[in-house]
This record gives structure tokens, C-alpha cells and sequence, in this order.
């Protein structure tokens, strides 16, 4: 196929709405895929109003939780064995053999957020170092969440409702590259979720703006520690601006919002943020675990006993949160009678402390961390996060900011909370949801109700299609001028859908047509372009990468270079949908811009 030449119709994207369709769909559906926990919510198409949420998480292993942990166990054969509490503990219950074969995985959604280069051929590496793609795992963890759904709504409704009648939203940080929540639509078709990896049947939403959906509904008296009743003065009246603070396990997720006149919210500049989440002081609390014992004591320890190396981080991940100066983390019985190198634990711990003069002790079981140790853990994170939210605040549109809210997982730590609160109520009201860790999937079930309730959004990057044009003398590259069937054509153009920082409202439409450029040509293959500047001429120029293309078929010669293909860009969402259509034989092509590398 060959590629185009543009004809002068062209529309203003601020005149063009796309259809509004009929919701088919009689539930909504929203899963939290965390980085340390999940979740899901869902709500009826006829009460969208009220947002369901399973509270019963770990029953079977005798807790009742509102999530699970975001954790897989495969079969030697890679076949699913188990997710969440039932995936920690079998994995606890295999003999140290039988652990070895099976695949572990956990905290694996940060490979999205690491990985610059990211495919559908990545790996990632389970806890005993074997591999295995990242879009298997994925779509095996979503699967279950998938299926968990299904028989928490049979039960409650009665009947198993039909998988075409629900609406999928699955949330990701703001801060994602488009790549990653491309990869997200092919773990959910690989997981079964949708039929094709298109499909309209699922919605991506940002996490912090979900989150954002969230706050906005919540009554005054539903915000923790609220003693100095700063949410009874809580409004959102039109011109309202507020920043979430989404903490979640991996990454700090932050966007900026106003309340327009219609009551629906702007972006007033796209999201920041970085990986300053929770498991970054898990990570700090195993670099201490080296220095107090030895980088090979735990490395040993752990290739010997890793069901028990999970064990002891995941009692951290639960007494990290507590507000107590000092942590008691328990020890699990495999490790307090572990030695290395003719250490045993209760040397190491001894040595420490009489090294550096930190304390840390080894009481009934436990390891005892000084509230000195504990603020050094917390300390250059909640830093990162603070520096971070000054930044922003210095930024002339949030001048007049009203509040901050603080939710997702990590913002249920006490410390995480008292550190914004001290450095910023003074400024502005900070408010935390009672159920921060739900903030999120609430919102995600509002989102895919109604798509529209964000409705601008600042460009990330500048978009355009890669076209031939007529040549013009003193305009265009004397290197990119080509002839075809008698036509002086310049190639390589890129034709702006949208530039980077630019106000884009809900299904907002960039559209052209296109006619062919040969004699028989039989279609038209469009190539998709992106950069981080503002103003791009040509698809070559560098920092301008292809993201992605769609072949529209032209079957039908009748008319011949006479043919019209239009093109419809629809923007606004969190992702952009590209459709194209020939007039002639009538044929149909759309597809989401394919970030994902091949």
C-alpha cells in the first residue's frame, strides 16, 4: 500500500464532538491493580450512585480485608496456582523444593514504570530469579480478579451476569507512559476481560484522577483525623482547584484540578510525580537488613528460605504503618536460628549496634527498630514527596489552591500523613479520606459511568500522522520533494493533531481526508507520530518517534485517485482513538494509538 496526500478539508477540533453512544453495559467494573495490593469496585448502571466493594478479602485464611495482595503463584508448568492471600499462602505451605519450582511474584507492576523500553516480550523475574513474560503475568493476575468478580456477583445477585454487559476499567498511575497502558490493554485481552485488544468494552483511568472523583462525593465527617474540622468548610464550588496526592506501593501519582462552571473538572497541568512510594522504604528496610547482617547472611537466607524471607518483609509492610516511634518487626523462626559465616542473628544485631551506636534489638523473636532507624527509613522519601508538592505549589495557576488531598495505600501511613500535614496545612486544608486505599477504585467505578466528568486534559506530547503534501518552493525540504503520477510531492510531513501542552476537552475530533496519491492504489497506511516539542514540520526531525500506524483497505476502485478516506483523531481520554473509513467500499478501520514497542 502507498502512502497519501492530504486534500484541503480540514475541521477545527473545537467544533467537532464525537458521538455520544447508547451504554450498553448494566455494570461497571473498576480493578485497583497495585503495586503491593489490588482491589475492585463495582456499581449497577441503574443506581450508578452506589459503589459495591468486596470487604472480605483473605477470608480463607481468617482475615476480612478491603484488599488482597497484589501476589502470583504459578505452577512449574507456568499454569495459575493461586493470586492474592491464597498465592502467599500456599506459597508458604510448599516444602523448600517444591518452592523452588513453582513461580512467586510480587510487587511486578513497577517493571511498567522502570522499563523505558517497554513490549509485549519483556520479562520478569520471580523471587527465586526465573523469568517469565510480563504480560502473562499480568493478564493471569487480571484474570483472577476477573473471575473473583463474577462469583462475588453471582452470589450477591443471584445469577451469573453476561461478561458483555460489564464495563472493564482497570486503573494506572497518571504518570505512565502511554506504552504501559497499552501493555495494560493487552494483559486485560489476554486475560480475557475484553474480546479484542481495542474493544471499547474497557476504559483506562488514571489513578489520581479516579481518586479525585472520589473526594469530591465524600461527606465532611468520612476524613480521617479531622479534629480541627477543616472538611465542614470543605466545597467545590466552581473555580475550586485542589491537587490528590495519590501514595500508592511504587509510585507518588499527583494531578492538579478545577472546577469549572458546569461542575466538571479541568486539568490545569499534567500529572508528575515518581516512584517515592511505599516500596521505596521497603527497599531501605532491606538495605538495613544488609548492613546489620550482611548482604550474603540475607542473600543466603533468602535462596534457603525464601517463603520465610516473604514472610518477614510482608510483616514489615504492615508495621511501617503504624504510628508508634518504634517498629517491632517478627522474625520468623527459620531465621532466628540462621548463621552465616559463623554469625548467628543475635551477633550481627550486637555487632551493629556497637559500630555505629544505632539501636536496634532482638527481643522475643522480634526485631526492634529505634524511632531513630524508623525516621531514617521514612526520611528521604517523605522529603522527595514534600520538595515535590512545594514545587507545585510554587506554580502560578495553583496560587489560589483550596485543598490537598491525600489517598491511595501508602497515604494510610501515620508518618506519610503527619509529614504533609506539618509542612503544608498551614497553606492550605490537607484531607485524607477515612478509607484512603479505596479512594482510587471508587473513583475508577464513577470514571467508567461518566467518562466525561474529566473533561480537559493537557496534552503529554505533540501528535500528528505522517503525510504527503503538495511541494512548495521556499517552504518545504528540496530533500523530501518526491513525484508520483505527474504530482511534485513533499514527504515526510507531519500533520499537528495536537500539541504538547495544549487544553484538550472529552472526545474532542482532529479529522482530514485523504485521497490517493497513485493510480490503483488498493489503500492507505497511516503512521503516527509523537514528540515532546511543540512545534514539529517533519516525521524525521529528532525526538519525533512513531508510536504507531492503521492500514485502512480500499477495495473498491471505482472513482479511483478520486477516492476519499477520512481520518477521525478522538482525543480527551486517557488514551486516543484513531478510526478511519473509505467512502467508496465502505470499509471501516479504527484502533488505539500502539505505543508498545515491537
Amino acid at each position: 500500500m502507498e502512502p497519501t496526500t492530504a486534500t484541503t478539508l480540514k475541521l477545527s477540533k473545537s467544533n467537532i464532538k464525537a458521538p455520544v453512544l447508547v451504554d450498553p453495559y448494566k455494570i461497571i467494573a473498576a480493578i485497583d491493580f497495585g503495586t503491593t495490593f489490588s482491589s475492585y469496585a463495582y456499581a449497577l448502571s441503574s443506581d450508578k450512585d452506589t459503589i459495591y466493594t468486596n470487604r472480605n478479602w483473605g477470608q480463607t485464611q481468617g482475615f476480612l480485608l478491603q484488599k488482597t495482595p497484589t501476589c502470583l503463584l504459578l505452577k512449574p508448568s507456568s499454569e495459575f496456582a493461586a493470586f492474592g492471600f491464597e498465592a502467599v499462602s500456599k506459597y508458604n505451605d510448599l516444602t523448600e523444593d517444591e518452592a523452588s519450582e513453582y513461580y512467586y511474584f510480587d510487587c511486578f507492576k513497577m517493571k511498567l514504570y522502570d522499563n523505558e523500553i517497554l513490549s509485549t516480550n519483556i520479562v520478569v523475574q520471580d523471587k527465586h530469579g526465573k523469568e517469565q513474560l510480563a504480560v502473562n503475568v499480568f493478564s493471569q493476575s487480571l484474570h483472577f480478579m476477573k473471575e473473583h468478580l463474577l462469583r462475588h456477583l453471582e452470589k450477591t445477585m443471584g445469577y451469573k451476569p453476561d461478561t458483555e454487559t460489564i464495563r472493564w476499567v482497570i486503573t494506572v498511575p497518571a504518570i505512565w507512559d502511554e506504552n504501559a497502558k497499552q501493555f495494560m490493554r493487552e494483559a486485560a485481552y489476554k486475560g480475557e476481560l475484553i474480546d479484542n485488544v481495542h474493544s471499547n468494552q474497557l476504559l483506562i483511568a488514571l489513578e489520581p484522577e479516579a481518586a479525585s472523583l472520589t473526594c469530591r462525593t465524600i461527606q465532611a465527617n468520612n476524613f480521617a483525623d479531622n479534629r480541627e474540622n477543616q472538611a465542614d468548610r470543605l466545597t467545590f464550588e466552581p473555580g475550586t482547584k485542589y491537587i490528590v496526592v495519590d501514595a500508592g506501593g511504587g509510585t507518588i501519582d499527583i494531578v492538579a484540578h478545577k472546577v469549572r462552571k458546569d461542575g466538571k473538572i479541568r486539568e490545569l497541568f499534567r500529572a508528575t510525580g515518581g516512584a517515592w512510594g511505599g516500596t521505596v522504604i521497603d527497599q531501605k528496610f532491606i538495605n538495613l537488613l544488609y548492613s546489620i547482617f550482611g548482604e550474603e547472611f540475607i542473600k543466603e537466607f533468602h535462596s534457603k528460605f525464601p517463603k520465610d524471607y516473604v514472610e518477614l518483609l510482608q510483616d514489615f509492610e504492615i508495621r511501617k504503618r503504624g504510628e508508634s516511634e518504634s517498629v517491632r518487626v517478627s522474625l520468623p523462626y527459620n531465621f532466628c536460628n540462621f548463621s552465616f559465616d559463623g554469625k548467628s542473628v543475635q551477633d550481627c544485631i550486637k555487632n551493629y549496634t556497637e559500630k555505629l551506636g544505632s539501636s536496634v534489638k532482638f527481643s522475643s523473636g522480634k526485631l526492634v527498630l529505634s524511632s531513630e532507624i524508623v525516621h531514617s527509613l521514612f526520611e528521604g522519601p517523605l522529603k522527595k514527596i514534600n520538595e515535590h508538592i512545594e514545587n507545585l505549589l510554587k506554580r502560578p495557576k495553583l496560587r489560589d489552591l483550596n485543598y490537598i488531598f491525600l489517598v491511595g495505600g501508602f497515604a494510610e501511613s501515620a508518618r506519610l500523613q503527619s509529614s504533609i500535614k506539618k509542612s503544608f496545612s498551614n497553606r492550605v486544608i490537607v484531607l485524607v479520606p477515612e478509607e484512603a486505599s479505596l479512594a482510587v477504585v471508587r473513583g475508577a467505578v464513577a470514571f467508567g459511568c461518566d467518562p466525561s466528568s474529566i473533561c480537559q486534559r493537557i496534552c503529554r506530547y505533540t501528535y500528528g500522522v505522517g503525510s504527503y503534501l503538495p511541494f512548495e518552493d521556499g517552504k518545504h525540504r528540496d530533500d523530501l520533494k518526491v513525484v508520483s503520477d505527474e504530482l511534485v510531492l513533499c514527504k515526510n510531513i507531519l500533520q499537528v493533531w495536537a500539541e504538547c501542552g495544549e487544553v484538550i476537552g472529552h472526545n474532542e475530533v482532529w479529522r482530514e481526508t485523504y485521497t490517493p496519491i497513485i493510480t490503483n492504489q488498493k489503500g492507505i497506511v497511516f503512521q503516527f507520530f509523537k514528540s515532546s516539542k511543540k512545534k514539529v514540520q517533519y516525521t524525521d526531525e529528532e525526538g519525533v518517534e512513531k508510536c504507531g500506524c492503521l492500514v485502512v483497505e480500499m477495495p473498491d476502485m471505482t472513482g479511483d485517485k478520486d477516492r476519499a478516506v477520512d481520518l477521525e483523531v478522538i482525543f480527551g481520554g486517557t488514551e486516543i482513538k484513531v478510526v478511519g473509513y473509505d467512502h467508496t467500499s465502505k470499509t471501516h478501520r479504527e484502533t488505539y494509538i500502539d505505543f508498545l514497542t515491537a
